[in-house]
């Protein structure tokens, strides 16, 4: 006890100058955990490994434009496929234009066992799968997003159309549960709905998902399926969901590439920051440590007495910045999970935690150690002339 006493005496000499090194860490570590989580969160977007076996065929000419519904036939027709699911992106909102959340439009009938693992479907019983696709006006809804709502099995919810001119009354049949919380911010409702509701949708979908019954089949069905379509009046882009979802991602730009440069300015920035603090702090006690090795301390224990002091700070620093870290993860998943639903599986995992906090203790041990090591080396008279 009487060591941490004398490294926490010494770390508070100077507490403005303490203060400042701990602050400047819990900054950089918050940076460095939320930007490495936003890169986790967005890879596992575009490595989801549910959607191995699925492909999304669209419109070769971009998400805009409808293929016919007349397709689904030839898709289904493929040895290779297990299941054909048309959708279509809905854009309606709930009571207000800021309560947004993804609703689309899907065919009922193949919907649970396209998404079997997004929906739970092994906690869903048939009768409640029945009752849904029964009632034409039905919805299904993930458990999030109805208890952000306050919604129940029976309840009514009305949404208001942004894309398409019809304003949907929709019951609730099911509420389902997903292993991931991103999944559970959306509701489907019935196909038929967007077509009696909008004459001009009749006949055409925005995409069709394709559950292939292995990988493996996926190559071969994704070549054949755009050449069969190939030089027709509505041309196909078949590619896989994660291929899909990367096309999403690459809107915002070369982001991964983005979050390490900032990543690398931040470690090196606090390791120079760091390094200078605890030089100038060794510096100062050049007179101290030599009376310590004059009173008998050994060389190796004044080496590690200053050690501690920079591991204990930067430790301090990293452990804060983590905390702050998950605390705005929370924020983040509240936030922004609805409008975009990766964000709602948002957070710091334990890898990004154990990363940050044996960085900076790296750093603590790296930016100390060398200032320590040389005023041990140093000759005891050297540092005892500056007394008196």
């Amino acid at each position: 006890m009487r060591w941490l006493a004398l490294i926490w005496k010494s770390l508070m000499r100077s507490k403005r100058r303490t203060l400042l090194i701990v602050g400047s860490l819990v900054l950089s570590v918050f940076t460095v955990a939320v930007l490495q989580s936003l890169l986790t969160t967005l890879d596992a977007v575009t490595n989801n490994p549910n959607s191995s076996n699925r492909l999304v065929v669209r419109h070769k000419s971009g998400l805009t434009q409808m293929l016919p519904r007349s397709y689904e036939a030839y898709l289904r027709q493929q040895p290779e496929v297990e299941t054909v699911c048309a959708l279509q992106w809905f854009g309606g909102y709930y009571q207000d234009p800021r309560n947004f959340f993804a609703n689309f439009a899907s065919d009922e009938t193949t919907l649970f066992q396209t998404f079997k693992e997004e929906f739970g479907v092994a906690g869903i019983t048939e009768a409640q799968m029945k009752d849904y696709i029964r009632d034409g006006a039905g919805c299904i809804v993930g458990e999030s997003l109805a208890r952000k709502n306050g919604w129940k099995v029976g309840d009514v919810v009305p949404l208001t159309g942004t894309i398409f001119p019809i304003n949907p009354r929709l019951t609730i049949r099911l509420i389902f549960r997903s292993p991931k919380p991103s999944d559970e911010n959306v509701l489907h409702f019935h196909y038929k709905l967007l077509e009696e509701g909008v004459p001009r949708m009749k006949g055409l979908v925005g995409s069709f998902w394709l559950r292939a019954h292995r990988p493996e089949d996926i190559p071969r069905l994704v070549e054949r399926v755009d050449r069969h379509y190939a030089n027709s009046a509505y041309e196909t882009l078949t590619e896989t969901e994660n291929a899909f979802n990367l096309s999403f991602v690459k809107m915002l730009g070369n982001i991964g590439a983005i979050i390490q440069g900032i990543t690398a300015a931040v470690v090196v920035a606090i390791l120079i920051v760091t390094g200078n603090t605890m030089a100038t702090a060794i510096r100062e006690r050049t007179t101290e440590i030599a009376v310590f090795r004059a009173m008998g301390f050994s060389t190796g224990r004044v080496l590690a007495l200053l050690l501690a002091e920079g591991v204990l700070l930067v430790g301090a620093g990293g452990a804060l910045g983590v905390l702050l870290a998950n605390l705005a993860a929370g924020g983040v998943r509240s936030s922004l999970g609805m409008a975009m639903p990766f964000f709602a599986d948002f957070a710091i995992l334990p890898d990004t935690i154990l990363a940050c906090l044996a960085g900076a203790l790296a750093i603590g041990v790296l930016a100390t150690f060398i200032p320590a090591y040389s005023a041990t080396r140093r000759p005891i008279t050297d540092g005892l002339k500056a007394i008196g």
